[in-house]
């Protein structure tokens, strides 16, 4: 059996090992050493410090796996918020307040409305066509009141989801890098 003169990389004692072997107690300090080759060299590492660079790469995968997933829960949130904008001008989703502000002057022109039906129809002129134009748009106005408000419903539920993945993703992140 070949024989092969290597040295401890923890004290630095010399070694002998037979030419195929691939792990080596060091009997001076008793390290764990694994037999490393190159073309040009042979050579000991710890098993110990290869566990703990592997340990630390493990560690690091799963903080880059998190980032990404944050960047992906963003991006997503930042194109659903797109399709939330009202009427394709460009801007954000509508906040509640806004869509409250909406419904009530929704409510208010729907009153002026009703109020121009009822006096054109109590004028004595032309009811028919007159009243129901007045009517429709009042109508047509408590729809898209309540339309937007209960988008802007929806868009403060999304948002609170995303939002709590977010923040558990973040957790996550934080205990990786704690620990």
């Amino acid at each position: 059996m070949e024989m092969i003169s290597v040295r401890c990389n923890h004290c630095g004692a010399p070694l002998s090992v037979g030419g195929q072997t691939r792990f080596v107690t060091c009997q001076f300090c008793n390290s764990q050493l694994e037999i490393k080759r190159s073309e040009s060299a042979v050579f000991t590492e710890e098993v110990a410090r290869i566990a703990d660079n592997t340990e630390k790469m493990a560690g690091s995968l799963d903080a880059i796996r998190l980032q990404n997933e944050i960047e992906q829960l963003d991006r997503e949130w930042s194109l659903q918020k797109e399709t939330y904008a009202s009427g394709g001008r460009g801007k954000g989703p509508q906040t509640t307040g806004q869509a409250l502000f909406g419904m009530g002057f929704a409510v208010f022109f729907a009153i002026v409305c009703f109020s121009m039906a009822g006096f054109a129809g109590s004028m004595g002129g032309p009811g028919g066509i007159f009243s129901l134009v007045p009517v429709g748009m009042g109508i047509f106005a408590l729809v898209g009141g309540m339309m937007g408000l209960v988008k802007s419903q929806g868009v403060q539920s999304s948002r609170g989801d995303y939002q709590q993945r977010r923040d558990a993703l973040i957790r996550k992140l934080d205990s990786l890098d704690r620990g």
